[in-house]
């Protein structure tokens, strides 16, 4: 008897219902930097985000779920 189940995807890389944080953080970064360079307005939110992420990046969550 052979109890192993094939994965669905091969790595976490190529689940789609996975989200890479440092991606994402590189990203939002990018876009916020953009902004401030060109004085256009950035919401609180959208500062939020950008340190919900960097935190989670320095304490080794790389991947999250896409719910």
């Amino acid at each position: 008897m052979n109890f192993y189940i094939d994965p669905v995807y091969p790595d976490k890389a190529s689940d789609p219902r996975l989200t890479n944080v440092a991606d994402k953080w590189r990203t939002l970064n990018r876009q916020i930097n953009d902004a401030d360079w060109h004085g256009k307005p950035l919401t609180k939110a959208q500062r939020d985000k950008l340190v919900t992420l960097r935190q989670m990046v320095q304490h080794g969550k790389l991947y999250t779920p896409n719910f």
